[in-house]
This record gives structure tokens, C-alpha cells and sequence, in this order.
């Protein structure tokens, strides 16, 4: 789990927390994403990962946690570094022809460019890693 909850954090700081509103949808769930992290809400930021991530997230979990309960046990180490005033900048996206990946390029605070990489489910995007 610990291994998963860096990664996790890692795209939170990457991509920012506030969102900048407008875009397509893949932009959206990266913001949401962003937000719910910020937030601590991670029934949302569960909603926003891909589903696959999510089972992996249960199984390497004590006691067959629920992915939010996980990360919310894993909290500190999720939410540790993020700032309050962290905002997310959106450089572009790009959705493939067939429309079922997507890559949303954002802009850290660094100012070091990020690609976050997106699948589509059911008609949704979500956020791979």
C-alpha cells in the first residue's frame, strides 16, 4: 500500500490542487482528482482512479479496506506535502482517435511539465498510473 500511496501523492503534487475550471472531461477528472485529495475526500479521489488501480489498492490493504478507508489510513503520507494554495495548471490534452485514452499535460509547481495519463471506463475517464 505504501508503494501505491507515494505514486498517488506524487501525481497530487505533480498536477496541483485547485482546479482552473473549463476543459474536456479528462481535464475535469484530473482536477477533480486534485481537488478530492486536497479535500481528503477519497471516496472521490478512489471514484476518479482507474478501477483496476482500485482492486489493486483493496487487496494490498490490511483487513480487505475499502480503497478510501486505505487511503485515508495512508493519509499523511498522501496528503503530507500538498499546499493549501497549490494550483493546478493545465498545459493541453490530448484524447487518442479512438477516444479511450487520454493525456492531460499539467504544469507543476516547479513549473516542470507532467503528463498524467487517462483510460476511458464505461464512459468515463480515469486517471492511470
Amino acid at each position: 500500500m505504501k508503494k501505491i500511496a507515494t505514486i498517488i501523492a506524487a501525481s497530487a503534487l505533480t498536477i496541483g490542487l485547485a482546479g482552473c475550471g473549463g476543459g474536456n472531461d479528462a481535464e475535469k477528472t484530473v482536477e477533480t482528482f486534485g481537488q478530492a485529495l486536497k479535500d481528503k475526500d477519497f471516496k472521490t479521489v478512489c471514484d476518479t482512479i482507474d478501477p483496476e488501480l482500485v482492486k489493486t489498492i483493496e487487496a494490498g490493504s490490511p483487513d480487505g479496506q475499502s480503497c478510501a478507508d486505505a487511503m485515508k489510513a495512508s493519509e499523511d503520507e498522501l496528503t503530507g506535502e500538498i499546499g493549501e494554495d497549490d494550483e493546478i495548471n493545465i498545459v493541453k490534452s490530448e484524447i487518442a482517435e479512438d477516444e479511450k485514452t487520454a493525456t492531460v499535460t499539467v504544469k507543476n509547481k516547479d513549473d516542470k511539465e507532467q503528463d498524467i495519463k487517462l483510460k476511458k471506463v464505461e464512459d468515463s475517464w480515469k486517471i492511470t498510473f
